[in-house]
């Protein structure tokens, strides 16, 4: 007898549940939610959207809807042209330096292989040498160097010679004076040369200072120019007598006029 109710509640809680489900579907299909409106209208209400396109992927045409600006890339095309140009500035700096340092190598190379000798900076020298006319003429003082191919201090201080010329330039005149030459022999007359290498220091005037013999430092060489090239104040010839306008020389050796001041002052005339 307790049974039966049991099951015939079961049977009306399933017909309950069924008619609370049928109109729930009723009340579905007869409404619709906000989010199904604004759904159903974004197409109208913000037109037509543009698909993203990442950055690596701009370098293709994009496809037309119909309705995109074709203007609207021309940046795009731009770009590429900007690239283009910067690939191929870095592709000629690249071989720019490749070949900057393949020629330093060879260089250093060739020159490892073929040195420059002492007796060609001489020569070199010589070539270039300033006419003797120029001495006591151009205002300038003069440096006479006398050497021999065979002379071993003077391949010792060819380099030093060399770094002197190139560093006073045209405010000296340098005359190289090769004494193994034949036509070379007056010279070494009028200079009193009796040994090499003979450095024959000169004023401006023409006067012979003094003469280094042997190789010379560098630092001598310069403190006997600057000397040379320093003014003095006030420097005036009086009673036919030519004075000494420039400072002395710190470094003096060999006088070769001691005994003959009258010869001392050399000046070379063309004819």
């Amino acid at each position: 007898p307790t049974r039966r109710p049991i099951i015939t509640s079961i049977s009306s809680n399933k017909d309950s549940v069924t008619e609370i489900a049928g109109a729930d579907k009723e009340i579905t299909a007869g409404t619709n939610s906000p989010i199904d409106a604004t759904s159903s209208n974004s197409e109208s209400s913000f037109g037509e959207s543009v698909p993203y396109v990442p950055l690596s992927q701009r370098n293709s045409q994009p496809a037309n809807n119909g309705n995109s600006d074709p203007e609207f890339f021309v940046l795009d095309n731009d770009t590429i042209e900007v690239d283009e140009i910067l690939k191929k500035n870095r592709i000629r700096n690249i071989a720019v330096a490749i070949a900057s340092f393949a020629l330093a190598i060879f260089n250093y190379g060739y020159q490892f292989a073929h040195p420059i000798t002492a007796v060609e900076i001489l020569t070199s020298m010589e070539k270039q040498s300033a006419p003797l006319t120029t001495i006591g003429n151009n205002g300038k003082p003069t440096v006479i160097d006398f050497w021999a191919p065979w002379c071993e201090n003077c391949k010792v201080g060819a380099p030093t010679l060399q770094a002197v010329e190139e560093e006073y330039g045209d405010r000296v005149n340098f005359i190289m004076v090769n004494a193994d030459v034949g036509s070379s022999w007056p010279m070494i007359q009028l200079f009193g040369v009796d040994a090499i290498p003979h450095l024959a220091l000169l004023s401006e005037e023409g006067d012979v200072e003094t003469a280094l013999i042997g190789p010379m430092s560098r630092n001598v060489l310069r403190a006997d120019i600057d000397a040379l090239l320093k003014h003095k104040e006030g420097c005036q010839k009086v009673e036919e007598v030519a004075p000494v306008c420039h400072d002395d020389l710190p470094y003096k050796m060999y006088d070769a006029f001691d005994k003959k001041q009258d010869g001392r002052r050399i000046n070379f005339q063309e004819r």
